[in-house]
């Protein structure tokens, strides 16, 4: 009978310790699934962020030149920062008018810019500069900004 006794208490501790390591087990799942929906929720906030700065442009028909040409800035200022991850590059340019070439704006100079501004000044109906349109943005797999285009009639 005492034998019997000691089995059962045995038999108990055993299932104890099973519960307890099934506890960790599930426990360790959980705050890992935890953290990894936190990361991603912060990676897929900093992409939010990153693109801001130029899908606020977007859709809009009442951009000048000098929008135009500070969204390329922006663009120069990523490219430059991010130079050796071509996931992060970004190509942005300009169609002016129908048939017009296009034309890449991240490669241009102060003077070609102020050329352009210049461009426009000269097409000015009476005191209102062309308008630009943000026609298309495209996303890397990634979510972020790949290229922006931007057109003016």
């Amino acid at each position: 009978m005492e034998n019997a006794s000691k089995a059962l208490i045995m038999a108990a501790e055993v299932l104890i310790g099973v519960l307890i390591i099934s506890l960790a087990v599930y426990l360790f799942t959980n705050f890992g699934q935890t953290s990894k929906e936190i990361n991603e929720k912060n990676r897929e906030q900093q992409i939010v962020q990153y693109n801001t700065r130029f899908t606020s442009y977007l859709g809009r028909t009442d951009l000048t030149i000098y929008d135009v040409i500070t969204v390329a800035n922006l663009v120069i200022e990523n490219n430059a920062t991010y130079a050796g991850n071509s996931e992060l590059q970004i190509v942005t340019g300009v169609r002016s008018g129908r048939g017009s070439s296009y034309q890449n704006l991240q490669n241009k100079t102060q003077a070609q810019f102020d050329a352009l501004i210049q461009n426009d000044q000269t097409l000015m109906n009476g005191n209102k500069l062309p308008t630009y349109t943000c026609s298309t943005i495209e996303y890397y797999r990634s979510g972020r900004i790949k290229t922006i285009n931007f057109s003016c009639p």
